[in-house]
C-alpha cells in the first residue's frame, strides 16, 4: 500500500466566475486571430496538497455505482498505436469490455485520447486526428456536465437505436476508461475523487469550444472533504472505468472528478507516462419492459 500526499490542481474559487462563465477554446488561426498571442481561456488554477489513498490498501475495491470508478482487468491486443485501424480496434475492445463489465445492451465508444507526459514543440495540430497525442489535462474535472450529457447521447446514438432505447426502462451512461500504455505507470498517474465526497456546488460548468462543436465540462473547486484515490504501480492490464454522466436518478455515483498528479513515489528512472482514454455511451436495461 502506498498512500501519498501530493498536489491536486483545482479551479480557483474566484469572484470572476460569479459573473463570467469559465471557458476554454481551441480554435485554428484565422485573419485577425493569433492563438499564440491571444489567451484562449479564463481558467485560473491552484495547487492544493491532499492525501491520496492507494486503492491496493482498501479492504474492498471501489465500484463505479458507489464511488464513481472501479478497476477493470483487461490487456489490450494493440501493441502500438500507429494507424487509425489500431485506434478503431481499441474502440472495439473497449466496447466489449464495458458491455461485459457493466452488463450493457449497447456500447458505442465515440472518442479516444492518446497522451504522453512530454513537451510538444509544435504550433499546429489536428484535433480530429485519432492519432493526435497530447499531454496530461490540467485541472480536476469531469468531462460531461449534466446539461451537456443529453446532447452527447443525441449526437452519438444512431436513429434506429434511438427508437429502440429512448424509452422507459433503459439507463444511459457516459463512461470513461483510462489505461496505461506502459507495463507499469509511475509518472503522472491518474487520481480519482470519490463522488460521494464532492459537493455539487464545487462543480463549476465550463464551456469547451472546439472547431466542430461546443461542449460543457465541470471543473472542481477545492474542498477539504474531497477523498482522492490512485492505484500504485498501475499495470497496463488494470484500466480504470469511471462515470461521467448518468440518466438514472438516485444517490449513486453520477460523476467522477479526476486529474493526473506528480507522483512523489515515482522512481527517478520512471519513463514519461503514456496512456489512452476513451469515452463511451453505455446503455443498460434496468427492468423488464
Amino acid at each position: 500500500m502506498t498512500d501519498v500526499d501530493a498536489t491536486i490542481e483545482y479551479l480557483q474559487d474566484l469572484e470572476l466566475y460569479d459573473s463570467v462563465k469559465p471557458y476554454w477554446v481551441s480554435l485554428p488561426p484565422h485573419e485577425g486571430f493569433d492563438p499564440d498571442k491571444q489567451r484562449l481561456d479564463n481558467l485560473e488554477f491552484e495547487y492544493r496538497m491532499v492525501h491520496i489513498q492507494d486503492i491496493r490498501g482498501l479492504s474492498k475495491y471501489p465500484q463505479i455505482d458507489v464511488n464513481g470508478f472501479e478497476v477493470l482487468n483487461h490487456t489490450t491486443k494493440i501493441a502500438h498505436f500507429t494507424t487509425v485501424e489500431d485506434v478503431n480496434r481499441y474502440k472495439s475492445e473497449t466496447e466489449e469490455l464495458l458491455r461485459i463489465s457493466l452488463g450493457a445492451v449497447y456500447v458505442k465508444c465515440y472518442n479516444t485520447s492518446l497522451r504522453k507526459n512530454i513537451t510538444f514543440n509544435r504550433t499546429e495540430y489536428e484535433l480530429s486526428d485519432p492519432l493526435h497525442t497530447e499531454g496530461p489535462v490540467r485541472g480536476a474535472h469531469n468531462d460531461i456536465s449534466r446539461s451537456f450529457g443529453p446532447q452527447m447521447i443525441n449526437k452519438h446514438l444512431p436513429e434506429a437505436s434511438k427508437e429502440l432505447y429512448l424509452r422507459p426502462g433503459y439507463r444511459f451512461r457516459i463512461v470513461n476508461t483510462w489505461q496505461s500504455l506502459l507495463p507499469v505507470i509511475e509518472d503522472r498517474p491518474l487520481a480519482l475523487c470519490d463522488s460521494r465526497s464532492v459537493a455539487a456546488t464545487d462543480l463549476l460548468s465550463c464551456d469547451r469550444i472546439v472547431p466542430d462543436h461546443n461542449g460543457e465540462v465541470y471543473f472542481l473547486k477545492y474542498n477539504p472533504n474531497d477523498r482522492w484515490y490512485w492505484l500504485s504501480q498501475q499495470k497496463d492490464s488494470e484500466p480504470f472505468a469511471f462515470i461521467m454522466y448518468d440518466t438514472k436518478a438516485g444517490p449513486h455515483a453520477r460523476f467522477c472528478p479526476h486529474v493526473s498528479f506528480d507522483n512523489p513515489a515515482a522512481s527517478r528512472q520512471a519513463p514519461p507516462r503514456e496512456s489512452i482514454e476513451t469515452r463511451s455511451l453505455v446503455i443498460t436495461k434496468e427492468q423488464d419492459i
